[in-house]
Protein backbone atom coordinates (compact mmCIF):
# COMPACT_ATOMS: atom_id res chain seq x y z
CA UNK A 1 0.00 0.00 0.00
CA UNK A 2 1.44 3.33 -1.03
CA UNK A 3 0.21 6.14 1.19
CA UNK A 4 0.79 9.53 -0.39
CA UNK A 5 -0.44 12.96 0.65
CA UNK A 6 0.58 16.36 -0.65
CA UNK A 7 -0.08 19.50 1.34
CA UNK A 8 -0.04 22.96 -0.13
CA UNK A 9 -1.67 26.17 0.94
CA UNK A 10 -3.45 28.21 -1.68
CA UNK A 11 -5.61 31.25 -1.91
CA UNK A 12 -9.15 30.31 -0.96
CA UNK A 13 -10.68 33.39 -2.56
CA UNK A 14 -9.43 36.33 -4.55
CA UNK A 15 -10.29 38.80 -1.82
CA UNK A 16 -7.54 41.40 -1.90
CA UNK A 17 -9.19 44.68 -2.74
CA UNK A 18 -8.54 48.26 -3.60
CA UNK A 19 -10.17 51.10 -1.71
CA UNK A 20 -10.13 54.59 -3.08
CA UNK A 21 -11.03 57.72 -1.19
CA UNK A 22 -9.94 61.22 -2.12
CA UNK A 23 -6.30 61.32 -1.04
CA UNK A 24 -6.17 57.67 0.15
CA UNK A 25 -5.32 54.50 -1.74
CA UNK A 26 -5.18 51.40 0.44
CA UNK A 27 -5.73 47.67 0.37
CA UNK A 28 -7.60 45.06 2.32
CA UNK A 29 -6.10 41.66 2.83
CA UNK A 30 -7.67 38.21 2.81
CA UNK A 31 -6.99 34.99 4.61
CA UNK A 32 -5.89 31.76 2.92
CA UNK A 33 -6.91 28.17 3.34
CA UNK A 34 -5.06 24.97 2.63
CA UNK A 35 -5.68 21.97 0.45
CA UNK A 36 -4.17 18.57 -0.16
CA UNK A 37 -3.71 15.85 -2.76
CA UNK A 38 -3.56 17.88 -5.94
CA UNK A 39 -0.51 20.09 -5.72
CA UNK A 40 -1.87 23.51 -5.09
CA UNK A 41 0.06 26.65 -4.41
CA UNK A 42 -0.53 29.74 -2.36
CA UNK A 43 -0.65 32.86 -4.51
CA UNK A 44 -0.48 36.03 -2.46
CA UNK A 45 -2.62 38.85 -3.83
CA UNK A 46 -2.31 41.18 -0.87
CA UNK A 47 -1.88 44.74 -2.16
CA UNK A 48 0.60 47.07 -0.53
CA UNK A 49 -0.92 50.08 1.17
CA UNK A 50 -0.43 53.50 -0.34
CA UNK A 51 -1.11 56.86 1.24
CA UNK A 52 -1.88 59.85 -0.95
CA UNK A 53 0.79 60.27 -3.60
CA UNK A 54 3.53 58.78 -1.43
CA UNK A 55 5.74 55.88 -2.43
CA UNK A 56 4.50 52.36 -1.67
CA UNK A 57 4.52 51.63 2.02
CA UNK A 58 6.47 48.62 3.29
CA UNK A 59 3.75 47.36 5.61
CA UNK A 60 0.58 45.38 4.95
CA UNK A 61 -2.86 46.66 5.80
CA UNK A 62 -3.60 45.68 9.41
CA UNK A 63 -7.05 44.27 10.13
CA UNK A 64 -8.75 46.07 13.02
CA UNK A 65 -12.27 45.37 14.17
CA UNK A 66 -14.64 48.24 14.88
CA UNK A 67 -17.97 47.89 16.67
CA UNK A 68 -21.06 48.31 14.54
CA UNK A 69 -22.51 51.78 14.98
CA UNK A 70 -25.80 51.78 16.83
CA UNK A 71 -26.53 55.51 16.77
CA UNK A 72 -26.33 58.36 14.31
CA UNK A 73 -22.79 59.05 13.14
CA UNK A 74 -21.12 62.07 11.58
CA UNK A 75 -20.05 61.77 7.92
CA UNK A 76 -16.42 61.47 9.05
CA UNK A 77 -17.32 58.62 11.41
CA UNK A 78 -19.29 56.91 8.66
CA UNK A 79 -16.37 57.19 6.25
CA UNK A 80 -14.03 55.68 8.84
CA UNK A 81 -16.39 52.74 9.35
CA UNK A 82 -17.26 52.44 5.67
CA UNK A 83 -13.58 51.92 4.91
CA UNK A 84 -12.91 49.90 8.05
CA UNK A 85 -12.29 46.18 8.44
CA UNK A 86 -15.48 45.05 10.16
CA UNK A 87 -17.74 44.07 7.23
CA UNK A 88 -21.02 44.57 9.09
CA UNK A 89 -19.99 48.02 10.29
CA UNK A 90 -18.70 48.84 6.83
CA UNK A 91 -21.95 47.85 5.11
CA UNK A 92 -24.04 49.91 7.54
CA UNK A 93 -21.84 52.99 7.27
CA UNK A 94 -21.41 52.84 3.51
CA UNK A 95 -25.17 52.44 3.11
CA UNK A 96 -25.74 55.51 5.29
CA UNK A 97 -23.39 57.53 3.10
CA UNK A 98 -24.96 56.29 -0.14
CA UNK A 99 -28.48 57.06 1.09
CA UNK A 100 -27.59 60.44 2.60
CA UNK A 101 -27.93 62.27 -0.72
CA UNK A 102 -24.98 64.45 0.30
CA UNK A 103 -22.13 62.74 -1.54
CA UNK A 104 -21.02 63.51 -5.08
CA UNK A 105 -20.56 60.81 -7.71
CA UNK A 106 -16.92 60.21 -6.86
CA UNK A 107 -17.58 59.69 -3.17
CA UNK A 108 -20.65 57.55 -3.87
CA UNK A 109 -18.49 55.36 -6.10
CA UNK A 110 -15.99 54.99 -3.26
CA UNK A 111 -18.80 54.03 -0.86
CA UNK A 112 -20.19 51.44 -3.28
CA UNK A 113 -16.68 50.04 -3.78
CA UNK A 114 -16.06 49.81 -0.04
CA UNK A 115 -19.45 48.19 0.54
CA UNK A 116 -18.64 45.71 -2.23
CA UNK A 117 -15.45 44.78 -0.41
CA UNK A 118 -17.41 44.23 2.79
CA UNK A 119 -19.94 42.01 1.02
CA UNK A 120 -17.04 40.04 -0.46
CA UNK A 121 -15.58 39.52 3.00
CA UNK A 122 -18.92 37.97 3.98
CA UNK A 123 -18.86 35.83 0.82
CA UNK A 124 -21.90 37.70 -0.49
CA UNK A 125 -20.64 37.69 -4.04
CA UNK A 126 -23.81 38.79 -5.84
CA UNK A 127 -24.15 41.85 -3.61
CA UNK A 128 -20.44 42.59 -4.04
CA UNK A 129 -20.64 42.52 -7.82
CA UNK A 130 -23.75 44.71 -7.77
CA UNK A 131 -21.89 47.32 -5.69
CA UNK A 132 -18.81 47.25 -7.91
CA UNK A 133 -21.12 47.65 -10.91
CA UNK A 134 -22.59 50.77 -9.28
CA UNK A 135 -19.14 52.15 -8.54
CA UNK A 136 -18.09 51.67 -12.16
CA UNK A 137 -21.32 53.18 -13.46
CA UNK A 138 -20.71 56.30 -11.37
CA UNK A 139 -16.96 56.47 -12.19
CA UNK A 140 -16.24 54.55 -15.45
CA UNK A 141 -12.46 55.00 -15.04
CA UNK A 142 -12.37 53.60 -11.49
CA UNK A 143 -9.56 51.04 -11.91
CA UNK A 144 -9.76 49.79 -8.34
CA UNK A 145 -13.41 48.81 -8.77
CA UNK A 146 -12.54 46.88 -11.94
CA UNK A 147 -9.80 45.01 -10.04
CA UNK A 148 -12.13 44.29 -7.14
CA UNK A 149 -14.89 43.00 -9.41
CA UNK A 150 -12.30 40.88 -11.21
CA UNK A 151 -11.26 39.36 -7.88
CA UNK A 152 -14.83 38.26 -7.18
CA UNK A 153 -15.26 36.83 -10.67
CA UNK A 154 -11.99 34.93 -10.23
CA UNK A 155 -13.13 33.59 -6.86
CA UNK A 156 -16.19 32.22 -8.68
CA UNK A 157 -14.06 30.64 -11.36
CA UNK A 158 -15.46 33.01 -13.98
CA UNK A 159 -12.05 33.74 -15.44
CA UNK A 160 -13.27 35.21 -18.74
CA UNK A 161 -15.04 38.06 -16.95
CA UNK A 162 -12.20 38.36 -14.45
CA UNK A 163 -9.65 38.74 -17.25
CA UNK A 164 -11.74 41.39 -19.00
CA UNK A 165 -11.83 43.42 -15.77
CA UNK A 166 -8.13 42.93 -14.99
CA UNK A 167 -7.29 44.02 -18.53
CA UNK A 168 -9.42 47.14 -18.13
CA UNK A 169 -7.82 47.94 -14.78
CA UNK A 170 -4.36 47.66 -16.35
CA UNK A 171 -5.46 49.76 -19.33
CA UNK A 172 -6.62 52.47 -16.93
CA UNK A 173 -3.43 52.32 -14.88
CA UNK A 174 -0.63 50.57 -16.83
CA UNK A 175 1.95 51.25 -14.12
CA UNK A 176 -0.06 49.45 -11.40
CA UNK A 177 2.15 46.64 -10.10
CA UNK A 178 -0.65 45.08 -8.04
CA UNK A 179 -3.03 44.83 -10.99
CA UNK A 180 -0.45 42.76 -12.88
CA UNK A 181 0.05 40.69 -9.74
CA UNK A 182 -3.69 40.02 -9.45
CA UNK A 183 -3.99 39.05 -13.09
CA UNK A 184 -0.98 36.77 -12.72
CA UNK A 185 -2.73 34.97 -9.86
CA UNK A 186 -5.75 34.35 -12.09
CA UNK A 187 -3.53 33.00 -14.86
CA UNK A 188 -1.86 30.71 -12.32
CA UNK A 189 -5.20 29.31 -11.15
CA UNK A 190 -6.07 28.70 -14.80
CA UNK A 191 -2.85 26.70 -15.13
CA UNK A 192 -1.35 29.26 -17.52
CA UNK A 193 1.91 29.56 -15.65
CA UNK A 194 3.96 31.16 -18.42
CA UNK A 195 1.44 34.01 -18.70
CA UNK A 196 1.31 34.23 -14.92
CA UNK A 197 5.09 34.54 -14.72
CA UNK A 198 5.06 37.26 -17.39
CA UNK A 199 2.59 39.27 -15.29
CA UNK A 200 4.58 38.72 -12.11
CA UNK A 201 7.72 39.83 -14.00
CA UNK A 202 5.97 43.06 -14.95
CA UNK A 203 4.67 43.58 -11.41
CA UNK A 204 8.20 43.18 -10.02
CA UNK A 205 9.67 45.42 -12.72
CA UNK A 206 7.22 48.16 -11.75
CA UNK A 207 7.71 47.62 -8.02
CA UNK A 208 10.86 45.62 -7.15
CA UNK A 209 9.86 45.52 -3.47
CA UNK A 210 6.50 43.83 -4.26
CA UNK A 211 7.01 40.76 -2.07
CA UNK A 212 3.56 39.45 -2.97
CA UNK A 213 4.54 39.24 -6.64
CA UNK A 214 7.89 37.66 -5.72
CA UNK A 215 6.08 35.03 -3.67
CA UNK A 216 3.65 34.39 -6.48
CA UNK A 217 6.32 34.13 -9.16
CA UNK A 218 8.23 31.74 -6.93
CA UNK A 219 5.13 29.59 -6.52
CA UNK A 220 4.56 29.62 -10.28
CA UNK A 221 8.15 28.54 -10.90
CA UNK A 222 7.69 25.80 -8.30
CA UNK A 223 4.57 24.62 -10.12
CA UNK A 224 6.49 24.11 -13.37
CA UNK A 225 9.44 22.42 -11.69
CA UNK A 226 11.90 25.33 -11.78
CA UNK A 227 12.75 24.94 -8.11
CA UNK A 228 15.98 26.96 -8.01
CA UNK A 229 14.25 29.97 -9.57
CA UNK A 230 11.43 29.53 -7.08
CA UNK A 231 13.83 29.43 -4.15
CA UNK A 232 15.63 32.53 -5.48
CA UNK A 233 12.33 34.46 -5.49
CA UNK A 234 11.46 33.35 -1.98
CA UNK A 235 14.97 34.28 -0.84
CA UNK A 236 14.45 37.78 -2.23
CA UNK A 237 11.01 38.08 -0.62
CA UNK A 238 12.50 37.10 2.74
CA UNK A 239 15.37 39.54 2.28
CA UNK A 240 12.87 42.36 1.67
CA UNK A 241 10.46 41.25 4.37
CA UNK A 242 12.15 39.01 6.97
CA UNK A 243 8.90 38.45 8.86
CA UNK A 244 6.99 37.14 5.81
CA UNK A 245 5.68 33.79 7.02
CA UNK A 246 4.23 32.93 3.60
CA UNK A 247 7.65 33.28 1.95
CA UNK A 248 9.18 30.82 4.42
CA UNK A 249 6.26 28.43 3.94
CA UNK A 250 6.48 28.67 0.15
CA UNK A 251 10.25 28.14 0.21
CA UNK A 252 9.63 25.11 2.39
CA UNK A 253 7.33 23.79 -0.35
CA UNK A 254 10.06 24.27 -2.94
CA UNK A 255 12.62 22.51 -0.75
CA UNK A 256 10.09 19.71 -0.32
CA UNK A 257 9.80 19.34 -4.08
CA UNK A 258 13.58 19.05 -4.20
CA UNK A 259 13.42 16.41 -1.42
CA UNK A 260 15.48 18.63 0.86
CA UNK A 261 13.29 17.80 3.84
CA UNK A 262 15.55 19.18 6.58
CA UNK A 263 15.62 22.59 4.90
CA UNK A 264 11.86 22.38 4.37
CA UNK A 265 11.30 21.62 8.05
CA UNK A 266 13.51 24.56 9.05
CA UNK A 267 11.48 26.92 6.84
CA UNK A 268 8.13 25.61 8.05
CA UNK A 269 9.35 26.02 11.63
CA UNK A 270 10.23 29.65 10.99
CA UNK A 271 6.87 30.18 9.26
CA UNK A 272 4.87 28.93 12.26
CA UNK A 273 7.02 31.02 14.61
CA UNK A 274 5.98 34.06 12.61
CA UNK A 275 2.38 32.90 12.14
CA UNK A 276 1.38 30.36 14.81
CA UNK A 277 -2.17 30.25 13.45
CA UNK A 278 -1.25 28.79 10.04
CA UNK A 279 -2.80 25.32 9.99
CA UNK A 280 -1.48 24.46 6.54
CA UNK A 281 2.15 25.01 7.50
CA UNK A 282 1.81 22.74 10.53
CA UNK A 283 0.35 20.21 8.10
CA UNK A 284 3.27 20.63 5.71
CA UNK A 285 5.84 20.24 8.46
CA UNK A 286 3.98 17.20 9.76
CA UNK A 287 4.20 15.61 6.33
CA UNK A 288 7.93 16.17 6.21
CA UNK A 289 8.28 14.61 9.66
CA UNK A 290 6.17 11.73 8.37
CA UNK A 291 8.48 11.30 5.37
CA UNK A 292 11.45 11.11 7.72
CA UNK A 293 9.74 8.60 10.02
CA UNK A 294 9.45 11.05 12.91
CA UNK A 295 5.92 9.91 13.65
CA UNK A 296 5.34 11.47 17.06
CA UNK A 297 6.37 14.88 15.76
CA UNK A 298 4.21 14.41 12.68
CA UNK A 299 1.14 13.54 14.76
CA UNK A 300 1.80 16.51 17.06
CA UNK A 301 1.79 18.84 14.03
CA UNK A 302 -1.40 17.32 12.61
CA UNK A 303 -2.99 17.75 16.04
CA UNK A 304 -2.00 21.44 16.05
CA UNK A 305 -3.30 21.88 12.53
CA UNK A 306 -6.68 20.41 13.46
CA UNK A 307 -6.96 22.47 16.63
CA UNK A 308 -6.62 25.57 14.47
CA UNK A 309 -8.82 24.27 11.65
CA UNK A 310 -11.09 21.39 12.66
CA UNK A 311 -12.53 21.39 9.14
CA UNK A 312 -9.18 20.60 7.51
CA UNK A 313 -10.17 17.29 5.95
CA UNK A 314 -6.76 16.42 4.63
CA UNK A 315 -5.12 16.68 8.05
CA UNK A 316 -7.31 13.79 9.20
CA UNK A 317 -6.05 11.71 6.30
CA UNK A 318 -2.44 12.63 7.03
CA UNK A 319 -2.76 11.84 10.73
CA UNK A 320 -4.48 8.59 9.84
CA UNK A 321 -1.44 7.63 7.77
CA UNK A 322 0.84 8.40 10.71
CA UNK A 323 -1.30 6.29 13.04
CA UNK A 324 -1.20 3.47 10.49
CA UNK A 325 2.58 3.59 10.48
CA UNK A 326 2.49 3.32 14.26
CA UNK A 327 0.27 0.21 13.85
CA UNK A 328 -2.60 2.07 15.51
CA UNK A 329 -5.15 1.01 12.93
CA UNK A 330 -8.27 1.84 14.94
CA UNK A 331 -7.08 5.42 15.41
CA UNK A 332 -6.21 5.54 11.71
CA UNK A 333 -9.67 4.29 10.75
CA UNK A 334 -11.29 6.91 13.00
CA UNK A 335 -9.41 9.68 11.16
CA UNK A 336 -10.28 8.24 7.74
CA UNK A 337 -13.91 8.01 8.91
CA UNK A 338 -13.86 11.72 9.67
CA UNK A 339 -12.28 12.55 6.32
CA UNK A 340 -14.97 10.58 4.47
CA UNK A 341 -17.78 12.15 6.50
CA UNK A 342 -16.53 15.62 5.67
CA UNK A 343 -15.76 14.86 2.02
CA UNK A 344 -17.73 11.92 0.60
CA UNK A 345 -15.83 12.05 -2.70
CA UNK A 346 -12.39 11.73 -1.08
CA UNK A 347 -10.90 8.81 -3.01
CA UNK A 348 -7.69 8.91 -0.98
CA UNK A 349 -9.52 8.55 2.33
CA UNK A 350 -11.57 5.60 1.06
CA UNK A 351 -8.39 3.94 -0.21
CA UNK A 352 -6.55 4.47 3.06
CA UNK A 353 -9.48 3.21 5.13
CA UNK A 354 -9.75 0.16 2.87
CA UNK A 355 -6.19 -0.84 3.69
CA UNK A 356 -6.48 -0.22 7.42
CA UNK A 357 -9.76 -2.14 7.57
CA UNK A 358 -8.13 -5.02 5.73
CA UNK A 359 -5.40 -5.17 8.36
CA UNK A 360 -7.89 -5.42 11.26
CA UNK A 361 -10.04 -8.01 9.48
CA UNK A 362 -12.97 -5.80 8.48
CA UNK A 363 -12.85 -7.35 5.05
CA UNK A 364 -16.34 -6.67 3.70
CA UNK A 365 -16.11 -3.03 4.72
CA UNK A 366 -12.59 -2.84 3.29
CA UNK A 367 -13.79 -4.17 -0.04
CA UNK A 368 -16.59 -1.60 -0.12
CA UNK A 369 -14.07 1.18 0.54
CA UNK A 370 -11.66 0.07 -2.19
CA UNK A 371 -14.53 -0.24 -4.67
CA UNK A 372 -15.78 3.24 -3.77
CA UNK A 373 -12.29 4.71 -4.11
CA UNK A 374 -11.88 3.13 -7.55
CA UNK A 375 -15.27 4.51 -8.64
CA UNK A 376 -13.99 7.96 -7.72
CA UNK A 377 -10.50 7.43 -9.11
CA UNK A 378 -10.30 4.55 -11.56
CA UNK A 379 -7.15 2.47 -12.13
CA UNK A 380 -5.29 3.79 -9.11
CA UNK A 381 -2.42 1.35 -8.57
CA UNK A 382 -2.21 1.76 -4.79
CA UNK A 383 -5.93 1.12 -4.34
CA UNK A 384 -5.89 -1.89 -6.68
CA UNK A 385 -2.94 -3.22 -4.69
CA UNK A 386 -4.92 -2.83 -1.46
CA UNK A 387 -7.97 -4.51 -2.96
CA UNK A 388 -5.74 -7.37 -4.06
CA UNK A 389 -4.81 -7.87 -0.39
CA UNK A 390 -8.48 -7.84 0.58
CA UNK A 391 -9.25 -10.52 -2.02
CA UNK A 392 -6.33 -12.60 -0.72
CA UNK A 393 -7.65 -12.43 2.83
CA UNK A 394 -11.11 -13.35 1.53
CA UNK A 395 -9.52 -16.40 -0.21
CA UNK A 396 -10.61 -14.99 -3.58
CA UNK A 397 -7.53 -15.95 -5.59
CA UNK A 398 -9.06 -14.99 -8.94
CA UNK A 399 -10.04 -11.52 -7.75
CA UNK A 400 -6.60 -11.01 -6.19
CA UNK A 401 -4.80 -12.04 -9.38
CA UNK A 402 -6.91 -9.70 -11.48
CA UNK A 403 -6.08 -6.73 -9.25
CA UNK A 404 -2.38 -7.55 -9.02
CA UNK A 405 -2.22 -8.04 -12.81
CA UNK A 406 -3.63 -4.54 -13.22
CA UNK A 407 -1.09 -3.10 -10.80
CA UNK A 408 1.84 -4.85 -12.49
CA UNK A 409 0.72 -3.63 -15.90
CA UNK A 410 1.28 -0.13 -14.54
CA UNK A 411 4.34 -0.90 -12.41
CA UNK A 412 6.06 -4.22 -13.23
CA UNK A 413 8.46 -3.98 -10.30
CA UNK A 414 6.02 -3.32 -7.43
CA UNK A 415 7.21 -5.98 -4.99
CA UNK A 416 3.98 -6.22 -2.99
CA UNK A 417 1.94 -6.79 -6.15
CA UNK A 418 4.36 -9.49 -7.37
CA UNK A 419 4.38 -11.28 -4.04
CA UNK A 420 0.62 -10.95 -3.64
CA UNK A 421 0.06 -12.38 -7.11
CA UNK A 422 2.41 -15.22 -6.20
CA UNK A 423 0.32 -15.97 -3.12
CA UNK A 424 -2.85 -15.88 -5.22
CA UNK A 425 -1.32 -18.29 -7.75
CA UNK A 426 -0.29 -20.54 -4.90
CA UNK A 427 -3.88 -20.55 -3.61
CA UNK A 428 -5.11 -21.46 -7.10
CA UNK A 429 -2.67 -24.38 -7.38
CA UNK A 430 -0.14 -22.86 -9.81
CA UNK A 431 2.91 -23.59 -7.65
CA UNK A 432 5.62 -23.01 -10.26
CA UNK A 433 4.35 -19.61 -11.35
CA UNK A 434 3.78 -18.70 -7.71
CA UNK A 435 7.44 -19.32 -6.90
CA UNK A 436 8.53 -17.22 -9.90
CA UNK A 437 6.50 -14.21 -8.74
CA UNK A 438 7.44 -14.56 -5.08
CA UNK A 439 11.18 -14.87 -5.77
CA UNK A 440 11.06 -11.89 -8.12
CA UNK A 441 9.36 -9.88 -5.36
CA UNK A 442 12.02 -10.89 -2.80
CA UNK A 443 14.76 -9.79 -5.19
CA UNK A 444 13.22 -6.32 -5.24
CA UNK A 445 12.21 -6.16 -1.57
CA UNK A 446 13.87 -8.81 0.60
CA UNK A 447 11.48 -8.38 3.54
CA UNK A 448 8.28 -8.61 1.46
CA UNK A 449 7.29 -12.01 2.90
CA UNK A 450 7.57 -10.61 6.42
CA UNK A 451 5.46 -7.65 5.42
CA UNK A 452 2.66 -9.92 4.18
CA UNK A 453 2.95 -12.03 7.35
CA UNK A 454 2.46 -8.83 9.36
CA UNK A 455 -0.64 -8.16 7.28
CA UNK A 456 -1.96 -11.62 8.15
CA UNK A 457 -1.23 -13.46 4.90
CA UNK A 458 1.40 -16.18 4.60
CA UNK A 459 2.33 -18.59 1.83
CA UNK A 460 2.90 -22.31 1.94
CA UNK A 461 6.45 -23.44 2.82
Amino acid sequence: MNYEVNCRSYLGAFLSFYRLHPGIFSGKCANVRCGFFSVKRHFDTRPLCLAGNAAPAAVWFVVLLFPVATSAQSPADNWARCEGSNPDASIAACTALIESGKEDNENQAVAFNSRGIAHSMKNQQDQAIADFNQAIQLEPDYGGAFSNRANVYAARGDFDRAMADYNRAIQLKPDDSDAYNFRGVAFAFMGKFEKAIADFDRAIQLKPENTGALNNRGSAYDSIGEYQRAIADFDKAIELKPDDAEAYSNRGNAYTDEHQYDKAIADYTQAVRLNPGDASTYCNRGLRYLAKGRLDEAIADFDKSLRIRPDLIEAYDARGIAYHREDKEQLAIADFDQAVRMKPDDAEAFSNRCFSRALVGQLSLALEDCNQSLMLRANDAATLNSRGLVHLKLNDAEGAMADYDSVLAMNPVMATALYGRGLAKQKSGDAAEAVTDMEAAKAIQPDVAGQFAKWGVTGKP
